[in-house]
Parts: structure tokens; sequence; C-alpha cells
């Protein structure tokens, strides 16, 4: 039986062949995601969820992180799961380095005094805390890590790290579970022979815990803990200290991370999705549920896997108009990104123009001033768009009228501003952008006031998708936890207008990326 087809980029019909299935037709899968996968199942221009490639395995994942979380949740006072030892480790019921409910000692224990370095405390600020277990231990800190962190939040790379610090040092102090020791720098021994050496901050560090030796029982050990090894064999040859690990340090996971679009069902947000049984939940704006089974074909892709299909869920809705996707790279967030907005604004008519934008940050060696005009200026940044267009209409001999600048477009290297056009964060102040929508890809490498800045200028009928990966960071400035991703996650989660989501999955764009993704690289 034949078919009659419109392509989607210049609407010429043309006759395919395609094979009779019972009940329904079939949607010929895109080369652009998945070239070898078999024509899926369509229903009223979707497809069946279960369809998709590691259906199950996805489901069952999830449900085992469930399992997992309520598992190793924290438990009530009083009903421990484990001892904690006095570095944070746990032992018996515990898994290595995760947190327990502090516990009493048991009669007859030897109590410890804890001397906290900069560097413990910039990684996990709980760690007062942790190590006091209680009220088993006591905790001190040298004035010298005060000192530093007074330098460090000058550095707009830590300044955030070190505001969380001081928060939890000021918290300590006020409860009286922490104190500021000061040694006698006086003492401090330097080699007769090298004059010109001077005192680091790590040996005032370990003159500030040597002052604790003779206030303390002589039973009771003062440990320096500190993840400086230099620093920690500094202090094991120094007479009466003892010095640590901080083995309780907790993987660091960005917020955007975190908060992966799927909650538990007790901690239901708008715009979120859960996984009870057989299929996928979706909470919308005012938590109504909305059991998932199909999934959208929008510009004729096909989804990869679930988490793809429920992106496109979230970037097709007109009741979100902000959108943003983390995931590790090849995951195809860009790719699904242009195909949804070449559905809304080309063959749905509900928006206008596509604005496609990204922080001008290089890799490597800078290369310096770029002649030519703005657009000339900016096509070596974007020049993964083209190829994304090309491969989403699969014409590498004609590229689609409606997308290219010349009347009878042969060429994408010229995209026509009237549909899609790059939009330079540097003149972005003072515009207003209507009936559009806004692609921000690298979002991680923008800075607060930078995301800020573009997000105020959407004005009515826009749909704005923010993309990046917080591991991929390369703005000077930014950092995995300090970057524009991270804050919109942070203030953003649960508001009616916005949704996140994390795009996970074995596959990306090809065998090298999942080898060196998975290799860790």
């Amino acid at each position: 039986m034949a078919k009659k087809k419109v392509d989607a980029g210049n609407g010429k019909r043309r006759k395919e062949r395609v094979a009779p299935v019972t009940g329904a037709t079939s949607v010929p899968a895109p080369s652009a995601m998945l070239e070898e996968a078999p024509p899926l199942p369509e229903r009223n221009g979707k497809i069946k969820l279960t369809s998709l490639e590691d259906f199950e395995e996805h489901r069952q994942s999830h449900h085992a992180d469930l399992r997992n979380a309520a598992r190793t949740a924290p438990r009530p006072t009083g009903k421990p799961g484990g001892k904690t030892t006095a570095t944070g480790a746990t032992t018996a019921t515990g898994a290595p380095g995760r947190r327990k409910a502090a516990i009493r000692p048991a009669a007859g224990e030897i109590r410890k005094h804890y001397v906290i370095d900069t560097n413990v405390l910039l990684e996990d600020p709980g760690c007062i805390e942790q190590l006091r277990s209680g009220s088993e231990n006591a905790c001190y800190l040298p004035q010298t890590v005060l000192q530093e962190l007074d330098k460090l939040k000058r550095q707009p790379a830590k300044a955030h790290l070190v505001s969380r610090a001081v928060s939890a040092v000021e918290a300590a102090v006020t409860q009286g579970h922490l104190r500021v020791v000061t040694g006698d720098y006086q003492a401090l021994a330097l080699p007769s022979s090298a004059p010109e050496v001077k005192s680091s901050p790590d040996q005032y560090i370990i003159a500030d815990a040597r002052s604790l030796l003779a206030t303390v029982p002589r039973e009771e050990p003062v440990v320096l803990v500190s993840n400086d090894r230099l620093l920690r064999i500094m202090a094991d040859t120094s007479s009466g200290l003892r010095s640590e690990e901080y083995r309780c340090s907790i993987p660091f996971r960005s917020e955007s991370e975190r908060y992966t679009g799927f909650v538990p069902p007790a901690d239901v947000v708008p715009n979120s999705f859960t996984w009870e049984g057989a299929y996928p939940l979706f909470h919308d704006r005012a938590l109504d549920t909305h059991e998932v089974k199909f999934a959208a074909t929008p510009w004729n892709i096909v989804p990869r896997d679930v988490y793809q299909a429920l992106a496109m869920r979230l970037m097709l809705d007109p009741g979100i108009p902000l959108v943003s996707l983390q995931s590790t790279a090849g995951k195809g967030k860009t790719f699904l990104a242009l195909g949804c907005a070449l559905e809304m604004v080309l063959k749905e008519k509900r928006h206008k123009r596509i604005f496609i934008s990204k922080p001008l940050v290089e890799i490597g060696p800078k290369l310096g001033y770029l002649p030519g005009d703005l657009t000339e200026k900016t096509d070596p940044y974007m020049e993964y768009i083209v190829d994304l267009m090309l491969k989403l209409h699969n014409e590498h001999r004609r590229a689609p009228n409606a997308l290219a600048a010349t009347p009878n477009g042969t060429s994408l290297s010229r995209l026509n501003p009237k549909v899609i056009q790059v939009l330079p964060i540097n003149y972005t102040r003072g515009r207003n952008l209507e009936d559009c929508v806004v692609i921000l890809d690298e979002t991680q490498n923008l800075s607060r006031e930078d995301l800020r800045t573009l997000l105020t200028r959407m004005g009515r009928n826009v749909k704005v998708i923010c993309m990046g990966d917080t591991q991929q960071v390369d703005a000077p400035f930014n950092s995995p936890e300090n970057n524009g991703l991270n804050w919109l996650v942070r203030l953003l989660r649960g508001n009616p207008g916005y949704a996140h989501l994390v795009l996970r999955g074995r596959k990306s764009r090809g065998p090298i990326t999942d080898m060196v993704v998975a290799a860790g690289l």
C-alpha cells in the first residue's frame, strides 16, 4: 500500500512504501536519532512508551532507586542503623560513608578532640555535627582557617562555598558546638639552614591544633581532620598530634542533578513525574495526575528512550513556558529541543520564530580576534546548529526552503532570520522577545546574573528551553554548583510554570561517547 507524506522541510508531497500494521500505521524511524531502529507502531501520531528501547530496564531501575532511598533514609533518633566512627564512616549495618543518626557512645569510650581544616569545611559544611556525633566528641576551628575563608570569599568561583561554610560555623559557634583556637605562632620551628623559608598556613594550623594539647586530658587525643595529605604528614610528625582523613565526604552532585524531575509520591511538585506502576505519571501545574502511555513524535523524531519521550512532552506542553534539561554529553538535548521548536513554529504555528543562544566560551587556547560582522563572528560557535538541522531533515543535497536564507535554499550555511536566528548574549539587554521559542544552550556556562538578564527579556507567548551539563563547566568563574542552570533549578523548582528533567540512558550519540562517559574521563 502507498501512503502520501509531506516533507517537513520543503512542503513537497512524495509517495512512500510502508509495511501494513494491524490496527495502526507505522512511522519510519528517522535517521537523525537511530538509523537501525525498526518502524514503531503509531496511534494518533504517537508511539507506545513500552515500544521504546530499555523501557522495562528504566522502570525497574527507577523502582529500585525508590526502594534504596527509603532503605537508606535517616532513621528516627533512638533507632540507629549502625555505629558511627569518629570520622563519620558507618560500620555494621550502614553503607560506608553514608550518614546515620548520631548515637551516644558506649560507656568507657574515649572522647576525641577534632580540629577541622579548611578543605573539609568547604567540602561538607555539615562536618561539625558529623564529627561531634551527638556530644561524644569536641570540635575546634583554627583561627588560621577563618583567615583562609576570608581570603577565599573574594574568589568568584568559591564565594558560594565559603558562604555555606561560614553559615555552618556561625550556627555551631552560637550553639556552643565549636570553639575557635589560636596557637603560639612565635614557637613555630623553622629550619635554621633555610632562613628564607616562611611559615605557611599549614604550619599555623598545626600550631593552633597543638595549643589544645595543654588543655585537654592526656588520654584524650587531639586529631587534625584534613583531606590535605601533606598537612596530615606534618601533623603526624608533630609530637602529640594525630591526623585523619575526612572519610564521610559525600560525592558532589549539583542541584540540577539531584532533582531529576522524578520525585517520590509523597513529595510531588507541579510538573514532576512519579513512577509507581507500569507507566510514568505526570503531575501538571494543578497537580492533576496523567498516566503517560504514549510519546509524541515531533518533527518525525522517534525518542530513543523514556527520558527523551518525557523531555519532549515537557517541551511541547503549552502550559509550561520554561523547561530545563540536564544530562551528560550526547543524550540529545539540543537535537530534541530543535525538533520540538520546529514543530511548534513551522507546523503548529504556535510561535513565529526560533532564537538560539549560548555563551561564547572557548575550550583550550583562545582563537583571538575574529574578523567580519556579528553574524560571521558567531558562526564558529553556532556551526553545530547547522549540523543538527541537516541531521533533522536528512537532506545533505538540498536544504529545506523554510530554513535557508536564500529563496530556493540549497544550503544551510545561512539560516533564514525570519524563522531561526542566533541571539548573541552580549546584545540582549533592553530587547523584548515575543511569539518565539528561545533555546538557551550550555547554560552551565552562564552566571546567575547572565541567565537572569536573558530570562527577563521574555515577553508574551514565549517558550524557553534551557539545557546544560553541570559537569562540563568551562566558564572561568563558574563551578558545578555556582552556575546559571543550577541556580535556575534551585530557585524555580515547584513553580507551576517551570519543569526540569535529567536525561539518562545507556546510549548516547555514539560508542566512543558511551565509553568516555562510562569511564569518567
